[in-house]
């Protein structure tokens, strides 16, 4: 997809064949980066069936980035996605719930039935360099339920069927099926099984 179909597409509201992006709604998408969609993705979805939304999402894009989705994903409205050059971001299957923020300036993978509530920060970076790197990868695994106002760091894997507690600050791995909160982050129940 060029930046010119892009533009052509939102227009009508679509970025690509599977991906739609509801009004208001502002992107920067440099002409190199790439948008593969495999199943559906959609942008700016309003939190409140039949009424207007109002609240602009943001989709930021840098030279030879890519945003891969193999299932079908959906960020409310408010979200602001930022990919930067040469970064990837891997999305599964799921939603990001109002006024989120992922930030991909190298690597960060999202798997399959991820819920991200209200509020949270996902980052690879720090931006500025504190103690050997500036950034490394972020991988969340399947089935994982991120509360509001949470925040994800770099370099942290999150297991599988794990559940991050309201306004956490993650900056180390955790294990699967594990309930973490706190700041920083620390492990509060071991072997949770939660459903929506």
């Amino acid at each position: 997809m060029t930046l010119s179909d892009l533009k052509l597409l939102l227009s009508r509201k679509k970025l690509s064949k599977n991906t739609c992006a509801y009004k208001p709604f502002s992107y920067s998408v440099d002409k190199s980066a790439l948008i593969d969609v495999k199943g559906s993705l959609d942008f700016n979805i309003s939190q409140t069936a039949g009424l207007k939304n109002k609240t602009c999402g943001y989709l930021t894009m840098g030279k030879n980035s890519k945003l891969i989705c193999d299932g079908n994903f959906v960020f409310s409205s408010g979200c602001r996605v930022g990919v930067l050059e040469n970064a990837k971001l891997r999305i599964g299957s799921g939603y990001c719930n109002y006024d989120s923020k992922i930030y991909c300036f190298d690597s960060i993978e999202i798997g399959n039935d991820v819920i991200i509530s209200e509020n949270v920060i996902i980052r690879d970076s720090d931006n500025h360099k504190i103690g050997d790197k500036i950034s490394a990868p972020v991988k969340i695994g399947n089935h994982v339920w991120i509360g509001m106002g949470a925040m994800i760091l770099k370099g942290v894997t999150i297991g599988d069927g794990s559940v991050i507690a309201a306004g956490a600050v993650v900056t180390d791995d955790v294990p699967e099926k594990s309930l973490v909160g706190g700041v920083p982050a620390r492990v509060i129940k071991s072997d949770v099984d939660w459903q929506v």
